[in-house]
């Protein structure tokens, strides 16, 4: 298996990353980091591999608009998450994709071969898994060349996740769990929302879900300040009744639940960040900081003021 980024600005300029049969190591893990300059800018990505997984983050710095041709030779399930910036990826079918700062796709496929367009830098983070540790875990067949799931990560478990894969501070083996245990809850998360996302109820349409998603990211966007559901309903246009009914549907869970666990979540992310209890409290709309630790407590089982300890 190996992936091969080829500059398509300039002079044909190559990186091929060579990977053993179902990215298999001979020890805990495998990685690297590789480099290529043009005068487009600088192109550099830092991989990490282990059985039937692989860990990559890719940041390129532009000095003009360039085009890397991305091609896989193997099957891969490939989670992205734009961390900074954006790009576009053309497919062989000429559909274009856009890839914007804050958001994730994850796609399934028997044969990655994509055009990513740069019309500025940009940083994406992704996970590519082989279709023997994908069947393993799900048991069935895979469709292919298909997105499974998509949205926005921001402020969700997905973004810690994120966080807590790229600054693993472990050695050896117990780094290598620890990452692959986060790897199983970004994959369980992201089938959870497809598997969601198919059981919307009858009588719901294509714009009666673009309006829930607009609910969600609007939960999302005012997390200090949410407003009621009669407020939701009316800011989105739907009535009442197809609010509730449609987010549990869609996305698993009511609307105050989503509040939250989405709250819940940044608090911890922000704890992690070295911020104070009565800080965060306030970040994620909470006037009482008693009232936030009974809630944090509720939902992960401690306090908020031992995050920081647990890491260390």
């Amino acid at each position: 298996m190996q992936l091969t980024f080829t500059s398509l600005s300039s002079e044909a300029k190559s990186i091929t990353l060579p990977y053993p049969a179902d990215l298999a190591g001979s020890g805990p893990y495998e990685e690297r980091v590789t480099e290529l300059n043009e005068n487009w800018g600088k192109f550099k990505i830092s991989d990490l591999w282990f059985d039937g997984v692989c860990v990559c983050t890719i940041e390129i710095n532009i000095k003009q608009p360039c085009t890397i041709n991305l091609h896989c030779d193997n099957f891969c399930w490939i989670m992205s998450f734009v961390l900074d910036g954006e790009l576009s990826a053309k497919f062989g079918n000429g559909k274009l994709l856009a890839l914007k700062d804050g958001r994730y796709h994850t796609i399934c496929t028997s044969l990655l071969n994509t055009d990513l367009i740069y019309e500025r830098s940009a940083k994406v983070f992704a996970v590519c898994l082989t279709r023997k540790f994908i069947s393993k875990l799900i048991g069935k067949e895979l469709k292919k060349d298909t997105i499974i799931t998509k949205g926005n990560y921001r402020h969700t478990r997905l973004h810690a996740i994120i966080k807590e894969i790229m600054e693993a501070p472990q050695q050896g083996y117990i780094r290598r769990i620890y990452i692959e245990s986060k790897i199983l809850e970004l994959l369980s998360l992201q089938l959870q929302q497809a598997e969601s996302s198919q059981g919307v109820p009858r009588g719901f349409n294509r714009e009666d879900i673009a309006r829930l998603q607009e609910a969600k990211a609007y939960i999302a966007q005012n997390m200090q300040t949410p407003c009621s559901l009669i407020e939701l309903a009316r800011k989105t246009g739907l009535n009442d009744f197809k609010l509730k009914k449609g987010f549990k549907a869609l996305f698993g869970n009511t609307v105050f639940g989503y509040l939250f666990d989405l709250r819940m979540d940044t608090a911890y992310t922000l704890l992690q960040d070295d911020k104070s209890v009565s800080e965060v409290a306030e970040l994620i709309g909470y006037k009482n900081p008693h009232h936030f630790t009974a809630a944090f407590k509720k939902r992960f089982g401690f306090l908020p003021s031992q995050v920081n300890k647990m890491q260390l």
